[in-house]
């Protein structure tokens, strides 16, 4: 094969019954089938993420005092109130810690106040400047209990990795189109159900679960989509999505900013979500999925449905159904659609297949990495970018801005230098400028920040070619379950990013040096990778161990193909 693009118009005679790439090159890159798709999945990924991010707004703590009985209103308090003269106001801004969990030096205190020298508070105020309302101010969780909001965004990103675990693998069991549903209504009834928390103990609990949901619900879209999507278009296609995630995560940011109260901005992005539940109804199965569940006559059906959408012609050869061992079963080797075998049909014993064997094994340890030291990054840097200014809303604008520009460069990217060079590049280069963040001096704030987010630029595009390639790199019956679990992994990395900017506190520049140190030694790893550009998605097993002919020797060129008896690369009659 002189090229790693299929060229399905002079082999189409030659492609095997129900070959997804084949028929999608028939139904074109580009086409009703495909734009309806993209619509909805358009739609879909501008909330998984945004549900995750708005708890920057709706757990937000506030400033806040003490209450002070005979001087503040008990009916309507104001932060600034009226009894609190020029040197009261200066204290309370210089010492405003001082103001929070205890009362303050009884000689800057007016006569009005009704307090002894032993008296804590028991009551607060808070500043409604910015925040009309989160659950700091409802639950009132400060002082002995400032813990609480901080444990929660953990326990999100717990729910996030619990989910990725177990309900990652629910497209590979039940099918795309019912995991959609299910985990639509998943994320849905329980973001919904936020609002209408009574106490600090019930918006935990269904933090968790709807963090569960989100990340689940964000690898059946990605997957759905891809495998509607022809291959010469189908990472710009993901690219792009994530830009849409990204655009709603700035539309949370302004919406955030129009709505100051955090009930109210928890069911306006909560409701409209609930549409996606309707995918149900809309969009097709896969039919890469039903194909390898052997459900031919309900892809077929699809595939002419699609055909008359697209206005285009597929070649009767390419649907034609199966009946028993097809003739090309019969070859030792053979990988065609329509003869798979138990390990490509079953979720649990392909991914039992890739443990087993040695290449596949190795590359899923080293996504593990990727993802892992991906997360790990883009949320380390983003909580170091957070305090570019006082304005809470511009501050996450900022962060969320850098990654757009990232996703439209590397939809090109990867296409011209392909996936495994911009997964080594984007390592390297974010770890050199986090590297560079940490050792410039502390008085350059504005050079630490900005390599920072140069450093998150290069991480943004990592995390999508990450994706990318994961799900490039797996058969089709276990890629739901093998991006879960890369995906599990990342999460562990998320979780350990607040750790890691904690220690900023102690000292700043060890966390930028332990980004950098972990980018540039996982940039080396993922050289070992094999390289998808121009190629097929793997339906089976052994079209996953064919692509190990695509890693780099230890001279950094492609290992030779050994020859074989067709040109596809899904038909090699090679074992790795």
């Amino acid at each position: 094969m002189k090229s790693g693009k299929r060229d399905v118009a002079s082999s189409s005679k030659n492609d095997a019954a129900f070959d997804a790439d084949a028929i999608l090159f028939h139904l074109g890159s580009i086409g009703w089938f495909q734009f309806r798709f993209f619509i909805c999945l358009a739609y879909a990924v501008l909330f998984p993420t945004a549900t995750i991010l708005v708890f920057n707004f709706t757990g937000a703590t506030p400033a806040h005092r003490c209450f002070v009985d005979g001087c503040d209103d008990s009916i309507s308090p104001q932060y600034l109130a009226e009894w609190m003269d020029p040197a009261v106001i200066r204290d309370l801004h210089i010492n405003a810690k001082e103001w929070q969990c205890e009362f303050p030096k009884f000689a800057i205190l007016s006569d009005c106040a009704n307090i002894t020298t032993n008296d804590v508070c028991d009551g607060w105020i808070f500043d409604k400047s910015i925040f009309s309302s989160t659950i700091v101010t409802d639950f009132l969780l400060v002082c002995n209990d400032s813990w609480k909001p901080t444990f929660v965004s953990s326990l999100t990103m717990g729910g996030i990795m619990v989910g990725a675990f177990f309900l990652g693998p629910l497209p590979d069991i039940i099918g795309r189109r019912k995991s959609v549903l299910i985990l639509s209504l998943w994320v849905s009834v329980f973001g919904i159900g936020l609002s209408f928390s009574r106490n600090y103990e019930e918006f935990a609990v269904l933090r968790f679960l709807n963090g569960m949901g989100c990340i689940a619900l964000m690898q059946a879209l990605a997957i759905w989509g891809v495998e509607a999507i022809a291959s010469n278009v189908r990472v710009k296609f993901i690219f792009v999505i994530y830009c849409f995630q990204s655009l709603g995560n700035l539309l949370t940011g302004l919406l955030a900013y129009l709505v100051r109260d955090w009930v109210t901005l928890q069911l306006y992005l909560f409701i409209p979500m609930t549409v996606t539940v309707t995918y149900f109804f809309v969009l097709p199965e896969s039919t890469r999925w039903l194909t390898v569940k052997k459900r031919y006559a309900e892809a077929k059906k699809i595939y002419e449905r699609a055909a008359l959408l697209n206005k285009s012609e597929i070649p009767p050869h390419l649907l034609l159904i199966p009946v028993g061992d097809p003739p090309e079963c019969l070859t030792v080797g053979a990988s065609s659609p329509s003869c798979n075998s138990p390990e490509d049909a079953s979720p649990w014993i392909s991914i039992w297949h890739i443990f087993k064997t040695t290449c596949l094994l190795r590359r899923l340890l080293i996504l593990f990495c990727t993802w892992a030291s991906a997360m790990l990054s883009y949320y380390g840097l983003s909580y170091s970018a957070s305090n570019l200014s006082n304005d809470v809303h511009l501050n996450f604008v900022l962060i969320i801005l850098v990654e757009i520009p990232a996703y439209v460069i590397g939809m090109f990217a990867v296409d011209l230098l392909g996936r495994r060079a911009v997964i080594t590049i984007t390592f390297m280069l974010g770890g050199t400028f986090c590297l560079l963040a940490g050792i410039v001096p502390h008085d350059h704030y504005e050079l630490i920040v900005g390599f920072s987010l140069v450093g998150k630029f290069f991480i943004s595009m990592q995390l999508v070619t990450v994706n990318v390639i994961t799900a490039e790199l797996f058969p089709t019956a276990s890629r739901g379950l093998t991006i879960g679990l890369c995906s599990t992994m990342g999460k562990m990395g998320g979780i350990f990013a607040p750790i890691m900017s904690a220690m900023g506190a102690e000292d700043r520049s060890l966390p930028y040096v332990i980004f950098g140190g972990i980018n540039l030694t996982v940039g080396m790893l993922s050289l070992m990778l094999p390289e998808t550009k121009d190629l097929p998605i793997p339906a089976t097993i052994q079209e996953a161990k064919d692509l190990e002919l695509k890693t780099l020797d230890s001279f950094g060129c492609f290992r030779k193909r050994q020859r074989q008896s067709t040109i596809a690369l899904n038909t090699s009659t090679n074992s790795i």
